[in-house]
């Protein structure tokens, strides 16, 4: 890749969901086990949106977020970056495309939970400008059954 004109984010189409599962599994295995994207999508205020990577004339899958909105607030339900893809931008894309489409469907703050020691996710949170805001003590379960923290993460997306 040679910058961030190289990734493109869209919305997801039922086609990309394939796509989307293998890198929620390449994103989660350690914290909880395979989740069927569209359950997440059987939600009337869900949507996803999946990361392209140009490659040599082709379109990798990179990377995804879904996303839900209620009332003036949306929450970041997952969102995961392929590993071969990450520290590139992916992440970054995503999160600013979701954003702006939270703010145009009525969103004036996000939300999310983070693993407390997923150094890499909080690492692109706070580059982005999220806020530690509290705690949530053994929310994920790795697939050792040891419990983890997750960190509750905001930003205002006020314009």
């Amino acid at each position: 890749m040679n910058d961030e004109s190289d990734i493109s984010v869209r919305f997801a189409e039922p086609e990309y969901l394939c796509a989307m599962e293998k890198i929620y599994t390449q994103s989660f295995y350690e914290f909880q086990p395979k989740c069927s994207i569209e359950q997440y999508l059987l939600s009337p205020r869900t949507w996803a949106l999946i990361a392209f990577v140009r490659i040599k004339g082709g379109n990798i899958p990179a990377g995804y977020v879904l996303a839900r909105n209620a009332a003036d607030e949306a929450e970041i339900l997952s969102i995961g970056v392929a590993p071969t893809f990450r520290k590139r931008g992916v992440g970054s894309a995503l999160l600013t495309k979701m954003e702006g489409i939270a703010h145009i469907r009525g969103a004036r703050s996000i939300f999310l939970e983070v693993g407390i020691y997923n150094q890499n996710a909080r690492a692109l949170y706070s580059k982005a400008g999220y806020q530690v805001i509290g705690q949530r003590p053994n929310y994920y379960k790795k697939a050792t059954g040891k419990r983890v923290t997750a960190l509750v993460l905001h930003k205002n997306v006020e314009k």
